[in-house]
């Protein structure tokens, strides 16, 4: 898929002309004693539960459903709850995702970078991937101490309840993610080269796909197992959609999208989940039609020469 908006943008009006807060400037500043318990509330290295994630994003079905991805991470809100940013410490990289108001999350960006010299506390280097709300206007001076620069536009879609039945899912079968995993990987080389869905990867939930009469994947489809509203909860995140060229326009999508969502609530997952660019306005159409919802928008950013996004 093609990727847009490959310029930064830049916000003069974004850029702080204050120190980042720090507890001892608390009680000298006039306007944060009337707003009482208006600090920004910081975590680190603890597990991202409702009571980090705050009265505002406590229920947030995409942080939640990823909260094992972001275990030990460093988690900042702005003291009107309306804006998180999450920064997660990946051993040879540091992850950074916004969710909230645009604005609000570039404060925070602009904060974590004031403070990556002056910290060695986990969560403070560079940055190897960020993605934040659609609409945020990143500094140019933040992307360069980052090193980072724009690398696509994508949305988070959830589906809350089973799709009807569509043309096509008769032939539909179920794959052995282990067994057929490289034809799985035969068939994504050609149908979507860019996907990081590994069938042999952690946490994968289920594969479908649809064979020729000699046996050979045109399209496959797969899940991952994620969090949901509870300890022991699950909700099923779908990725890896791959549809060989000769199949595409004749519902084979559709139908793969149709049978594992339903494979999903049938296992118990409490919502269906998927990740999508923002140009793919075809998929976005066959989505909707089953039932996902688009949920939030984001720009992505990563290092230069980035073919893909992390896993």
């Amino acid at each position: 898929m093609s990727t847009r908006g490959r310029s930064r943008a830049v916000a003069p009006s974004s850029r702080p002309s204050r120190r980042p807060w720090t507890p001892d400037r608390a009680s000298s500043s006039p306007r944060r004693a009337r707003r009482g318990a208006g600090r920004r509330r910081r975590w680190h290295g603890v597990p991202v539960t409702p009571e980090v994630l705050g009265p505002v994003w406590g229920a947030d079905r995409m942080l939640l459903g990823d909260r094992a991805r972001w275990h030990g991470a460093a988690v900042t809100r702005t003291p009107d709850e309306r804006s998180l940013l999450v920064a997660a410490d990946r051993g040879d990289r540091l992850v950074l995702f916004g969710r909230g108001d645009p604005g609000g999350v570039v404060e925070l960006l602009v904060e974590r970078v004031d403070r990556l010299d002056r910290s060695d506390a986990p969560g403070t280097r560079p940055a190897g991937w960020m993605s934040v709300p659609r609409g945020a206007v990143v500094p140019e001076a933040v992307l360069g101490r980052l090193d980072l620069e724009p690398f696509s536009t994508w949305d988070w879609l959830l589906a809350e309840e089973p799709p009807g039945v569509v043309p096509g899912e008769d032939v539909v079968v179920r794959l052995d993610p282990r067994a057929d995993a490289e034809a799985i990987a035969d068939c994504l080389a050609e149908a979507n080269p860019g996907t990081t869905a590994d069938p042999t990867g952690p946490h994968e939930a289920a594969w479908v796909g649809v064979r020729d009469e000699h046996g050979r994947l045109l399209g496959v489809f797969g899940a991952q197992t994620r969090g949901g509203l509870g300890e022991d909860a699950v909700s099923w995140h779908l990725h890896g959609l791959g549809v060989r060229p000769g199949l595409r326009g004749r519902g084979v999508g559709a139908a793969l999208t149709a049978v594992l969502t339903r494979a999903g609530f049938t296992a118990g997952a409490q919502w269906v989940s998927l990740g999508m660019y923002a140009d793919n306005d075809v998929a976005r159409r066959i989505y909707h039609r089953l039932g996902f919802a688009t949920l939030a928008e984001f720009s992505s950013f990563g290092p230069a020469g980035s073919t893909r996004p992390p896993t």
